[in-house]
């Protein structure tokens, strides 16, 4: 089933099949600079787990991000809030072969339509690392504005926000 769906990229739900693509993406230690350090695959099955019982419990999740065209795992985004988090957050990781085409913001710019559109959610964040300028120009694109900063699990990020009645960027044209 497909969750979400861009010119080239699609959220959908996770598939066993999936740990292999998404266990090399977060082995990267480039890849989890910003995230608390490269994952084990152990690990990456556990947050898979993770995501798929926060959907069932919330109705929306961090999904495989899905290159239309080859069918390849490229990296998960989507909304994420479980218990303790300080908001609904719209967040991203991709594999480094998959940075610089412009997937960020194009999946954040459908993921924050369909948050405020479809779901109704009044406001997201995307807590942010303060030394990921990447993620950040990915924010401040899609309309994003800097809102404070939060302690996550012992080390600072910025918390970048916005509210469903602000203006918004309207949809981004190709890349």
């Amino acid at each position: 089933m497909t969750e979400l769906r861009t010119d080239r990229l699609e959220l959908r739900r996770w598939r066993e099949d999936d740990l292999d693509a998404y266990a090399l993406i977060v082995e990267d230690r480039e890849v989890g600079r910003h995230l608390g350090g490269p994952q084990d695959r152990v690990t990456a099955w556990r947050q898979m787990a993770i995501f798929m019982g926060h959907r069932e419990m919330r109705g929306w999740t961090s999904a495989p991000v899905v290159e239309r065209a080859t069918g390849r795992l490229v990296g998960r985004a989507g909304l994420w809030r479980p218990e303790g988090w300080p908001g609904i957050e719209m967040g991203w990781i991709f594999a480094r072969d998959a940075w610089g085409r412009g997937y960020a913001t194009e999946v954040g710019v459908a993921m924050r339509d369909h948050a405020f559109g479809e779901l109704g959610i009044p406001h997201l964040i995307s807590l942010i690392a303060p030394d990921n300028t990447a993620s950040i120009r990915v924010a401040v694109k899609i309309g994003s504005a800097l809102e404070g900063q939060h302690d996550l699990n012992g080390s600072p990020h910025l918390i970048y926000g916005h509210d469903a009645s602000q203006p918004m960027p309207r949809r981004l044209p190709p890349l």
